[in-house]
């Protein structure tokens, strides 16, 4: 049992890495197309919008929460900002610092619910997500705004140093976020809060706060992506955020993070969300039926469940030292509850 813990815990921190190499090593050989530079800017800026939306994503989870309304937010400040900006003839600049605000505005609405009233997350989130399509929909009433000019194209469509701005600001998100996670106390305080709320919270950690401005940036970072489709489409349209729950949720949980919260690795969210891109992409330029894409993205959801529950199974194999690193929610737990002692 003492050799299967270094193994487990260097699976689960590269596990999917490896998976992904193969990945690309095969779609590599079954077309040309593939490993070009061009497909390659394709996949990134594909995926940096999901990205920007996992990192607080990811750290929702960690701490035992979930946010399912971001596609619908998306689209709901997109129909906002085209509203502001051609209806009402605002700024470009001054319609999106409105739409951040109403993004982080839902965000921590949502966290007030959830976080200090004590709703449900699924309940709360869900909700939103209706809602918030509904909004938009009776805003819009089936009519899309187009025109935004160039200036804001650069956001979805520009390139600094030959690389996209939506990659730009995704790997700004990610290193913000792995700050967040790796060098504050916030990373071990959710974690602590995912393992056990009620130990977290005899140890003096902000139990309610830390959810609720969490919620706060899942809604800011929602907007962004939809204001960074809005950009490349240059309008507003009603198929913005289809699905992304999905594809956010799947890379999320595919990088290794619990859904009940308690472990995980930021680099494996990344990993997850560069896995589904890719295989979505994949997929497209062999000519796969849009419909076996979503097969293929359903499979990956249940193989992550699948390994979520290995994992689990996995943690509980005792070891000779508590202390190692990457220990699971399980023996955090237990030091949590020595700590307080």
């Amino acid at each position: 049992m003492r050799i299967a813990r270094p193994f487990i815990n260097w699976s689960q921190r590269n596990g999917l890495f490896f998976a992904y190499l193969g990945l690309v090593l095969f779609f590599a050989l079954s077309s040309g197309r593939f490993l070009t530079t061009s497909n390659v800017q394709v996949i990134l800026v594909q995926i940096s919008v999901f990205g920007i939306i996992a990192v607080p994503g990811a750290m929702l989870i960690l701490s035992g929460y979930i946010d399912l309304s971001i596609g619908s937010l998306a689209v709901f400040v997109s129909i906002v900002f085209g509203e502001l900006v051609v209806t009402r003839g605002m700024s470009t600049v001054w319609a999106t610092v409105v739409v951040l605000l109403i993004g982080l505005s839902w965000g921590l609405s949502q966290g007030f619910l959830i976080a200090r009233l004590g709703f449900s997350p699924i309940v709360v989130t869900l909700g939103s997500l209706a809602g918030a399509r509904g909004l938009g929909e009776y805003i819009s009433k089936g009519q899309n705004q187009y025109g935004f000019g160039p200036g804001f194209g650069e956001l979805g469509n520009g390139q600094w140093l030959g690389i996209d701005i939506p990659v730009w600001v995704c790997a700004v998100a990610f290193v913000l976020g792995a700050y967040v996670w790796y060098q504050m106390p916030y990373g071990r305080h959710m974690t602590a809060i995912g393992s056990d709320r009620a130990v977290a919270r005899s140890l003096g950690i902000a139990v309610k706060r830390i959810p609720l401005l969490l919620y706060g940036a899942s809604g800011l970072a929602a907007t962004l992506g939809g204001l960074i489709v809005t950009s490349q489409l240059d309008g507003s349209s009603l198929s913005i955020g289809v699905g992304w729950e999905l594809q956010v949720l799947t890379g999320i949980l595919l990088g290794g993070v619990a859904f009940t919260g308690g472990r995980g690795s930021l680099f494996g969210v990344l990993i997850g969300i560069l896995f589904i891109g890719t295989l979505t992409n994949g997929l497209i330029v062999l000519n796969i039926s849009p419909y076996l894409q979503n097969v293929a993205v359903g499979i990956a959801l249940v193989f992550a469940a699948a390994l979520d529950v290995l994992y689990q199974r996995l943690d509980r194999i005792p070891v000779a030292d508590p202390k190692e690193e990457g220990q699971p929610r399980l023996r955090a737990s237990l030091k949590l509850r020595r700590r307080q002692r």
